[in-house]
């Protein structure tokens, strides 16, 4: 028999290394995925996402773009990737320049119980966040004041327009969401 103590340790970021860049200028109107779409749960986001959400996006807001970062593998996403407005990037070494320079993540997750690590690290960098309620599951965040939540893609469509649309709000939320890493998720916390 084993004799010891076990512990849980929850997720968590390292806020010394990921933090907003000043110097960095997002893109206008840019959203990204962060994730290979080799994994279920990421490839049922990203397909949700580009199918069922971005159209109703871009019907309002034509230059909305989506990049995916992260691996395709032998997944056949060319059905995605012809959509107006969508770039898969592939693997990318570092995904926190990516990131900041967004205006916005998108966890349009349904499915899986991954550590939603992307949505900690977006905030870390102080990168706005639209999530599914799916997707920040386990995580202590406010709707409307450190992530904006939407679960059907009416919804979510009516978030991110609003969020790409309104520059305080990016900035508040942005800010919201960095003090929450700070404050409960950073690892010397933890």
């Amino acid at each position: 028999p084993i004799n010891g103590r076990i512990e849980i340790v929850p997720n968590g970021v390292d806020t010394t290394h990921l933090r907003p860049d000043e110097s960095a200028i997002p893109q206008p109107y840019s959203l990204i995925y962060t994730g290979a779409v080799t994994y279920n749960a990421n490839y049922d986001a990203v397909a949700y996402f580009i199918r069922e959400i971005l159209p109703l996006v871009r019907e309002r807001i034509p230059q909305a773009h989506l990049t995916v970062t992260g691996g395709t593998g032998s997944v056949d996403i060319s059905d995605l990737a012809k959509q107006p407005g969508v770039t898969f990037s592939g693997y990318l070494p570092s995904v926190a320049a990516a990131v900041q320079n967004s205006w916005a993540l998108v966890a349009p997750l349904r499915v899986g119980g991954g550590t939603r690590l992307k949505i900690l690290e977006a905030m870390a960098l102080g990168t706005p966040v639209i999530s599914t309620s799916k997707g920040v599951e386990g995580l202590e965040v406010t709707a409307d004041q450190n992530v904006l939540l939407a679960d059907t893609p009416q919804a979510f469509a009516d978030a991110t327009c609003h969020l790409l649309e309104d520059h305080a709000l990016r900035t508040r939320l942005a800010a919201s969401g960095r003090s929450l890493v700070e404050t409960k998720y950073d690892w010397s916390i933890m």
